[in-house]
């Protein structure tokens, strides 16, 4: 298992370098901060991704990474953080704070209504 950047991942279908910068990519980082991170030229860190969209059939990075997530190679922390806190019976806090303030709601001058009529709603 690999953690980084708030995601984490699993190694068998992509290899670890392939999992490891899906999880960067995952994480919003471009092929130059990736490269730069692990010591490497773009082009190593751009190849590597290739391989990574080609063995998931992703024809884009958004898609590799929602490839990944589906096929669970890769999930963010914060879900495997929540699956933890139900399977020991945990509970979220739901306790109000006592000094929450109260929202002021501003309304603007009417403009237009927000209304969308389209051409084939006729009675």
């Amino acid at each position: 298992m690999i953690i980084r950047h708030g995601w984490q991942g699993q190694i068998g279908l992509l290899s670890p370098r392939e999992v490891e910068f899906t999880m960067l990519v995952a994480a919003g980082m471009t092929d130059k901060e990736i490269a730069r991170e692990a010591g490497l030229a773009p082009d190593s860190v751009r190849k590597r991704i290739a391989n990574a969209m080609f063995k998931l059939g992703a024809s884009r990075r958004a898609h590799l990474v929602a490839e990944a997530i589906r096929k669970a190679i890769i999930a963010p922390l914060a879900l495997l953080l929540a699956v933890c806190c139900i399977s020991v019976g945990g509970q979220p806090d739901t306790h109000q704070d006592r000094y929450i303030r109260n929202s002021v709601t501003r309304t603007r001058p009417s403009r237009r209504p927000d209304v969308i009529y389209s051409p084939f709603d006729h009675a």
